[in-house]
């Protein structure tokens, strides 16, 4: 925070010396605004003479959401140069006065006066959601008040405003010490786009466009290359509209049954009695309020005797509206509108009044009721509309703080509401309501003055015996400042709106988008973001959508780009902001403290990271929960948990960390062990620590928004040291944890200019170790984010030059992605540790990059290059005696040479030694994989029995020992097993239970391969509609991934679809093209592809053609040892020609390896061909 070197006067703007006790420019006393309650004290207070807060203490500097306001003359240089100055002073003194009315009306600061130039912030020292809004309606109205100058001085004088939305380092607690409060790039942006506006002009950027983009008419502007913010759109503001946009995303009300039935309830009650009644829907920001009373009052106008409904808000800024929800409820009535002169608007409240009260209650009295609702309006025939209405809230301000017979109250506790105004406004409304049915909806009552409360209260407890019911919506914020709101009044109910369900959400996100799919991790991420709360889904939604973000395609909404983010609207943003506004400087600063150690944190940790007290920290967290911001986490069964458990973690990508959120779990097992959190007795993670959670995780996100990058990086380190200084846990279990907080400390250093490689260095070593443990628990997608932000800081901080650490880090990064099928990244990181490590002489990085090599070589299905890339691993595995090395290499060096040569026994020694050696090292991860392979060679060859056993046992042992690859691999095998078998429910169950490992593996690519075997599963059983569906689902996991269709596997499973759906045209050309894809796996593939060409060509007619690929088929399978795939071209040979001595070698086959629902299939099949002739001179094959 700056020191007060100067004070500014909050009348005209000046700067004063810090002796001032009076404005050395107007004279006027110079005061402190309190930081808590905004009373007005004495520059020599030292404590608020309201609330009792420290008035030297504020929340210091902050990063703010802000909309910054540049207004300059044009014309004015001309004036000066004709003009005395005298009178020159007089027009500018004038002209400074009307452009601080019309800024503060809104709420706008004045910053600072540069000449003749005006800038001004919205949103110091209080967020609002629609601080962008103001600004642009101040710039409105300073046109407006600019005209009406050079009319009334006869001038010729215009002004360009400029505004720009973005994110400045503030001071709030300048604001009411009159310092410099606001720098940053929007400051600057503003000041350019004034200089482009024309003369009476108002020019935008593209961040409050967006704020106003319904509310109005904008241009865009032409850019100018010369501009140093030529990348910016900008847009000139043509009109702005009055009252409430137009909402684009529109949805059915959902979630809202019961209290929708509530209401409706509560309505006929009202009617049927003929009692008024009070109801308080409460609801934070965004939950529904407005929306259920939409729906509500749709629904009792179509009653047989509809009701009069009145509606007025609250607004939040402005002078002299305490009364205006009721000016607007009796211009509603009245038929009053904006437009209309004061001698119409008058005119029209008499002959309403007259229709309405007259007849009840006597011309006399109409006419003394006429009178009190003409001078609420401000109307009187005497004084002009603007003198009236100040005149009359003059009085009525006076009738509050003064009334007759009342001694003043202490601040804060109820007043009383004047006592003219009471029975006006009760006889008009209940006169109207014995006409027809009257529903009275207050529109944000937060935002109410004292005044209007007490009134409303006073006119209920007075009674009525006529059917009113008022609705008032507001937001928890009414009950912080008027605690017994209600609770005098006898007819009175309060009915508190809850987030929205997950299920309800979801609901919403379909209808919102016109009931159109939406891909599902940005569903999930949406969902995750929201926590509940429909205002806060449908501004993301469209955000994304006016972002560009969010496109429609073809049959749904799809992601411009992979890596598009879910930010945080600005609606949302000032919304929270603006809670976080209200507390006090220390209830700031601890919730702001908690917010970098993430959405559950600890009292012991506030206090080692901040400089609060303990009792004071203590304090602050309890007012904070009574504020409902924060919760603190009792384990016990009457404790309800936070549904979604978002730590600032991103070890993921926004779409992965989204899935693992979005669940009804307290915590996924990873986070659980990164936490040390028992999910299973519900301990604390960190014993003896008292724990709390942010209610919602966007407060947590806004509250660190408002953290300086600098006050952030320290605040982390600190968070860091007292956590690895404190926990109990071992420390490898909060790597991730501490590894997020020492990036942060660098990243956020780094941000400010600094270098930070001392961070840097601790940062990196802190991710490789937590990356080191994801992959050991084979988390494979915490693992590569890990890894990846650990070389993103190596190259930010160019620490490149250290090769050793660069290539250590690269071999680590691919030793993880070789197992999600990403083969082109594999390669270019082998290839820069093999272009580096021998210069070092560092042969472990070496051999480890061939290995990885020769992983990504064997995913193309480049056998040969896999294979020499093995063996160049292996000689030098076995020269530094690394027998782990050497175990991996055999393990893939097995599955190679099988697949070039089509031998199983030479696969099933190589996994036999590879097992033995593992077995010796006490690898259980090893022999759980290397058992994985060896049962799914055993399977190929045949021998279903034995690999059975092992895929059983390999299934086992990588459960037992968290090695999920071998699992999938187990699972995989042992529906194959179950397809031999006939198991044909057990077979698509496992098959799905392996597409759900490699899912949470991160492994997502290997999904189409599994989908197009269980496509083939149920060809066989004839299930075409299901085939079809699994290899639809397969090539959108590809497509989804950048890889083509065009692959020869799933061509040939396409022909399959087609055969049985009798399309044979487009089976053929589908077989044909996989045929011609194939490439050095033609000696294991090729038979099988022949095999499916044979079959169309027999259903074609065409036998000959089918018998030559059929036995060129079988003869290239008889060389190999593929005993299954032999068995299974047979089985369609002896099918496609209805050959019996085919169909019985089938058998043959499928009985030696124990297949029994093929054999029993073949059975069938040969029962229903022709018997064999006596005399047969087949020869067969």
């Amino acid at each position: 925070m700056t020191s007060p070197a100067v004070i500014r006067c909050v009348n005209c703007g000046q700067d004063n010396p810090p002796e001032a006790r009076f404005c050395m420019r107007c004279g006027t006393a110079l005061t402190r605004r309190c930081p808590n309650c905004g009373a007005t004290n004495t520059l020599s207070a030292q404590f608020c003479v309201r609330c009792g807060a420290p008035l030297a203490a504020t929340a210091g500097t902050e990063r703010r959401v802000l909309s910054v306001l540049f207004a300059d003359l044009v014309g004015s240089t001309q004036l000066v140069l004709r003009t005395d100055p005298e009178p020159m002073r007089a027009i500018s003194a004038q002209y400074f006065r009307a452009m601080r009315e019309e800024i503060g009306r809104v709420g706008g600061v004045v910053e600072k006066y540069i000449g003749d130039a005006v800038m001004a912030v919205f949103g110091l020292p209080t967020a609002h959601e629609d601080d962008a809004d103001r600004a642009v309606r101040a710039a409105v109205a300073m046109q407006r008040r600019m005209a009406d100058l050079n009319e009334g001085a006869d001038l010729d004088l215009h002004l360009r405003i400029g505004i720009a939305t973005g994110e400045v380092i503030a001071d709030p607690g300048a604001v009411t010490a009159g310092q410099s409060m606001v720098t940053g790039e929007a400051v600057n942006l503003a000041y350019r786009l004034q200089e482009q506006a024309p003369p009476d002009g108002i020019v935008v950027d593209e961040r409050t466009f967006r704020a106003l983009r319904l509310h109005g008419e904008f241009k865009p502007l032409p850019l100018s290359p010369d501009d140093e913010f030529a990348a910016v759109d900008r847009w000139q503001v043509v009109m702005i509209a009055e009252g409430q946009p137009a909402n684009r995303l529109r949805a059915p009300l959902v979630g809202r049954d019961d209290e929708l039935q509530f209401l409706l309830a509560l309505f006929h009650r009202v009617v049927e009695s003929r009692r008024q009644h009070i109801v308080t829907v409460m609801g934070p920001a965004g939950v529904g309020k407005s929306r259920l009373i939409e729906e509500f009052t749709a629904l009792i106008r179509a009653e047989s005797v509809p009701p009069r409904v009145l509606r007025g808000r609250c607004p939040s800024y402005g002078e002299g509206l305490t009364y205006w929800p009721l000016v607007e409820m009796v211009k509603q009535e009245c038929g009053i509108k904006d437009a209309d002169a004061p001698g119409e608007m008058l005119e029209k409240l008499r002959a309403a009044t007259r229709r309405i009260v007259e007849e009840a209650a006597g011309q006399e009295e109409a006419a003394a009721i006429t009178a009190d609702l003409a001078e609420l309006l401000g109307l009187s025939v005497s004084k002009s509309y603007e003198t009236m209405w100040r005149d009359r809230l003059t009085a009525l301000k006076q009738a509050v703080e003064n009334p007759p017979g009342v001694d003043a109250t202490p601040s804060g506790q109820s007043r009383q509401a004047p006592d003219v105004l009471i029975p006006s406004v009760r006889t008009f409304f209940t006169a109207l309501a014995r006409q027809s049915p009257l529903v009275l909806i207050f529109e944000d009552l937060q935002w109410a003055q004292e005044s209007l409360l007490d009134l409303l209260e006073r006119v209920a407890l007075a009674g009525s015996d006529a059917p009113i019911l008022t609705l008032c919506l507001a937001r928890p914020e009414l009950l912080e400042r008027r605690a017994t709101w209600g609770a005098r009044l006898p007819s009175h109910t309060s009915l508190q709106l809850q987030p929205l369900r997950e299920d309800v959400s979801r609901e919403l996100i379909y209808e919102l988008l016109n009931r159109e799919t939406l891909p599902s991790e940005v569903r999930e991420a949406i969902l995750a973001r929201a926590e509940g709360n429909p205002f806060y889904i449908e501004e993301i939604l469209r955000r994304l959508i006016d972002g560009g973000e969010l496109v429609r395609g073809d049959g749904g909404w799809r992601l411009a780009s992979p890596t598009v983010e879910i930010r945080i609207p600005d609606t949302i943003h000032g919304i929270l902001a603006s809670r976080l506004d209200l507390l006090t400087p220390i209830e700031k600063r601890v919730i702001l403290d908690a917010s970098v150690a993430g959405r559950i944190f600890w009292l012991n940790a506030l206090v080692a990271m901040g400089e609060v007290p303990r009792n004071e920290a203590e304090a602050a967290l309890q007012r904070l929960q009574d504020r409902d911001l924060i919760m603190e986490l009792r384990y016990d069964s009457a404790q309800p948990r936070v549904q979604q458990q978002y730590l600032p973690l991103p070890d993921t990508t926004p779409q992965q960390l989204a899935l693992l959120e979005a669940g009804d779990q307290w915590l996924h097992a990873p986070r659980a062990d990164l936490l040390g959190l028992s999910r299973e007795t519900g301990e604390p993670s960190l014993a003896g620590e008292r724990e709390f959670a942010f209610k919602h995780a966007l407060i947590r996100d806004v509250a660190y928004s408002l953290v300086p990058k600098l006050s952030r990086s320290a605040r982390h380190l600190r968070f860091a040291q007292w956590l690895r200084n404190t926990t109990r846990r071992p420390v490898e279990e909060m790597l991730g944890v501490l590894a997020y907080h020492y990036e942060q400390a660098w990243r956020n250093a780094y941000d400010t200019g600094d270098r930070a490689e001392d961070l840097a260095r601790r940062a990196i070593d802190a991710l490789r170790q937590a990356g080191a443990r994801a992959m050991h628990l084979r988390t494979l997608p915490e693992a590569r984010a890990l890894y990846e932000r650990a070389l993103s800081i190596v190259r930010h901080v160019d620490l490149t030059s250290d090769v050793p650490l660069y290539l250590e880090l690269l071999i680590e990064y691919s030793d993880v992605v070789k197992w999600l099928s990403t083969p082109k990244t594999v390669l270019e990181a082998a290839q820069a540790v093999l272009d580096q490590a021998p210069a070092l002489g560092r042969d472990d990085l070496v051999a480890r990059a061939w290995l990885n090599q020769a992983y990504a070589e064997y995913d193309k299905g480049r056998l040969q290059e896999a294979d020499a890339a093995l063996r160049r691993a292996l000689e030098i595995f076995r020269r530094l005696g690394d027998r782990q090395g050497e175990a991996e290499a055999l393990e893939v060096l097995g599955g190679v040479t099988s697949d070039l040569r089509g031998s199983v026994r030479i696969a099933e020694e190589a996994y036999r030694r590879v097992l033995e050696l593992y077995r010796e090292m006490g690898d259980g991860m090893g022999q759980a994989r290397t058992l994985a392979w060896l049962g799914r060679a055993l399977l190929d060859g045949g021998r279903v029995a034995e690999a059975k056993a092992a895929l059983e046992e390999a299934l086992r042992m990588g459960r037992a020992h968290h090695e999920r690859i071998s699992e999938a691999k187990a699972l995989f095998g042992l529906a194959i097993v179950a397809h031999l078998e006939g198991r044909t429910e057990e077979c698509a169950a496992l098959h799905h239970k392996v597409i759900k490992v490699v899912t949470e593996l991160g492994n997502q690519l290997d999904e189409a391969p599994i989908r197009r075997h269980l496509a083939m599963h149920y060809l066989r059983h004839g299930k075409v509609a299901e085939a079809e569906e699994e290899i639809r689902k397969a090539l959108a996991v590809r497509r989804q991934f950048g890889l083509k269709s065009e692959h020869p596997n799933f061509l040939r499973t396409q022909a399959e679809v087609a055969v049985a759906k009798g399309e044979l045209l487009a089976a053929a050309d589908l077989a044909e093209r996989a045929l011609s894809l194939l490439g050095e796996w033609d000696n294991v593939s090729k038979p099988t592809h022949r095999a499916t060409l044979a079959r169309i060509r027999a259903a074609q007619g065409r036998p000959e053609e089918a018998e030559e690929l059929f036995r060129t088929s079988v003869a290239a399978l008889e060389t190999q040892e593929y005993r299954v795939d032999l068995a299974l071209v047979l089985l369609k040979y002896g099918e496609a020609l209805g050959r019996r001595e085919i169909l019985e070698r089938a058998r043959s086959e499928f009985a030696a390896m124990g297949a029994s629902y093929f054999v029993q299939d073949i059975d069938r099949k040969l029962g229903a061909l022709p018997p064999r002739p006596a005399l047969s001179t087949g020869g067969g094959v």
